[in-house]
């Protein structure tokens, strides 16, 4: 497994850059606070929302993110 650790196929790929390329509209990074991460996305233009999303679980980001992208493509 080619990850960004090498050939350590212990240590997981980081999933940020998937969801990055995933959702272009946003700015997504993560953040260490004690005892955990948080994932922060924030909508890189106007009218696009959620405009933030703050969770520490990555599968919520990308649900909650995946929802605010079907309700934009309703006519």
């Amino acid at each position: 497994m080619n990850n960004l650790h090498g050939d350590r196929p212990d240590i997981p790929e980081d999933p940020l850059p998937q969801l990055r390329a995933d959702f272009p509209q946003f700015q997504i990074w993560r953040e260490q606070i004690p005892g955990r991460p948080r994932y922060v996305a924030r909508s890189l233009h106007d009218g696009i929302g959620p405009h933030t999303l703050i969770t520490s679980d990555l599968a919520e980001l990308r649900q909650e993110l995946a929802a605010g992208r079907r309700l934009e493509e309703r006519p």
